[in-house]
């Protein structure tokens, strides 16, 4: 019967990890041009996250969206903070240089959480 009541708790206490797992929040296609490759002060962003960064702050505090899908999420600092150290990419097809130097086309940008939690950003080519 100890046995039975352990495995029950155990269980029960399973119940919020699997409620919170991550899934997909929401998506859109963006494109990553060299005016996203510095920050608001003009200084040079070495990061490919911080670059999908401030392509956010672009499109909703600074009103130039490039050709980018406005989202509803990353329309305030605190939430585009999320994206920091949380991205996924091609190391080939997305470097700060190949950003700097062409715009490279549509990205495909999948933001994955819980509730309104950024657990990772997949950025992804596009056809555009």
């Amino acid at each position: 019967m100890k046995s039975l009541s352990f495995v029950l708790t155990l269980m029960l206490g399973m119940v919020p990890a699997m409620a919170s797992a991550e899934s997909l929040l929401f998506e859109y296609y963006a494109t990553l041009s060299p005016r996203d490759t510095y920050n608001s002060s003009g200084q040079p962003l070495n990061d490919v996250c911080a670059i999908v960064r401030q392509d956010r702050a672009n499109v909703h505090k600074f009103g130039n969206p490039d050709s980018d899908t406005p989202d509803k999420f990353f329309t305030t600092s605190s939430r585009r903070a999320m994206i920091s150290g949380k991205c996924e990419y091609s190391r080939s097809h997305h470097t700060v240089e190949r950003i700097r130097s062409q715009y490279i086309g549509f990205v495909l940008v999948r933001v994955y959480g819980s509730g309104e939690v950024v657990t990772r950003v997949q950025i992804l080519e596009a056809a555009g």
